[in-house]
């Protein structure tokens, strides 16, 4: 028996407050470059194609050389079937690749619209914020120092830029994530900007109907249909050990095993009994797979619907903060001192969009979760 090596002794230690060191930040530098004025055009539907095409190892799938029938089918008649065999299920595990890159890539284009509109949104606070800023060091300067809390609003606008930097940020992070889905340049200078309506679309998904079209259509479920077929014992058994590497056979391919195979056929059985077994196992993970797709296209319907009745009832905030907002400029307009209110309800209603705009994309997200989860990005 080996020794146990002694485990090493740290030395000891009292509390102390963690406090960040930073000293080499300089204060009255810039948090963040300004945005820049130009970008690359991108739609929700160019995201998905260049997803769907830049798919990795998807084309390796298809060009497998064992997808290709032997020269003479007619005397191969096994190696015709496995090649036919092979590249359907191939194909269908390459479409499966590129269903799972586009849901991938859409799913960071909404992420990348959504960080582009609070990145405005909050730009337009912090230009409200500044004036409020203005307006408290006017009051300070007429000796109305009780009626300024310039601390906090200082304080705001530190906020803000923190939550620009941040969002800028993720956005470069985005970016960069994208253009290698996308097989875009890595190097270009130019920025993306998401190009997409946002709408969101008023009536509930048929659940029957997206379970039933899902299990016809998603590419992983008919693979595994075709190796239930019994035409590739070997294909099948590689996938079984992919799930589980005591699912597939245990039995070696080396030859000096084979050269025992007469000896241990009684322990083994026989080839075409072992085959039966795979497809039966084959059949088993299926019907596992048929009910993960169900419940998965269930879950993202049900996510769905839910988010579209947050993003009424954004809506409705968001309305409700206009109609105050419309009601101080009135009463502004009436020779009323409103100020601060109109600053607050400014404020408000930046934030209630804000709060819109993430109840849109998170709906819109859920969408394509189902939409992958039905196997049909790759093939709209």
């Amino acid at each position: 028996m080996r020794p146990v090596p002694a485990a090493p002794q740290l030395p000891v230690t009292a509390r102390a407050p963690v406090v960040p060191d930073v000293s080499a930040v300089p204060a009255d530098a810039p948090p963040h470059p300004p945005r820049p004025g130009e970008y690359r055009h991108l739609t929700a539907a160019d995201c998905r194609k260049l997803a769907v095409a830049n798919a990795p190892f998807a084309a390796d799938l298809d060009r497998h050389p064992e997808n290709d029938p032997p020269s003479h089918p007619r005397f191969h008649k096994k190696a015709t079937r496995y090649a036919e065999a092979s590249r359907l299920v191939r194909g269908y595990a390459a479409d499966d690749l590129r269903n799972r890159a586009a849901g991938e890539a859409l799913d960071e284009f909404f992420k990348l619209a959504q960080a582009e509109g609070q990145y405005d949104l909050l730009a337009a606070a912090d230009t409200e914020v500044r004036a409020q800023l203005e307006d408290a060091l006017k009051a300070e300067r007429a000796g109305l120092k009780d009626r300024a809390d310039i601390p906090g609003i200082r304080r705001k606008l530190l906020d803000l830029e923190a939550q620009q930097a941040k969002l800028d940020a993720g956005i470069g992070v985005l970016n960069a994530s994208l253009r290698a889905r996308l097989g875009l340049a890595a190097n270009d200078p130019l920025p993306l900007w998401p190009t997409d309506p946002l709408k969101v679309k008023p009536d509930d998904v048929d659940v029957e109907q997206a379970v039933a079209t899902g299990l016809r259509y998603r590419s992983d479920l008919n693979a595994l249909r075709v190796l239930a077929d019994g035409n590739a014992a070997d294909m099948a058994d590689g996938l079984l050990k992919s799930i589980n590497p005591l699912l597939g056979k245990l039995a070696s391919d080396n030859p000096v095993v084979a050269l025992f195979a007469p000896i241990l056929a009684p322990f083994t059985g026989k080839p075409e009994r072992r085959e039966a077994e795979t497809t039966a196992r084959v059949a088993g993970v299926l019907q596992a797979r048929e009910r993960q797709a169900d419940a998965e296209i269930r879950a993202a319907a049900a996510l769905m619907r839910g988010n579209r009745f947050a993003v009424a009832a954004r809506a409705m905030d968001m309305k409700q903060v206009e109609a105050r907002l419309a009601e101080l400029r009135k009463r502004e307009s009436a020779g009323l001192n409103v100020t601060a209110d109109l600053i607050t309800a400014k404020l408000d209603l930046l934030k209630a969009k804000g709060d819109l705009l993430t109840a849109v994309i998170e709906w819109h997200a859920a969408e394509v979760k189902l939409r992958q989860a039905m196997g049909l990005l790759v093939r709209e």
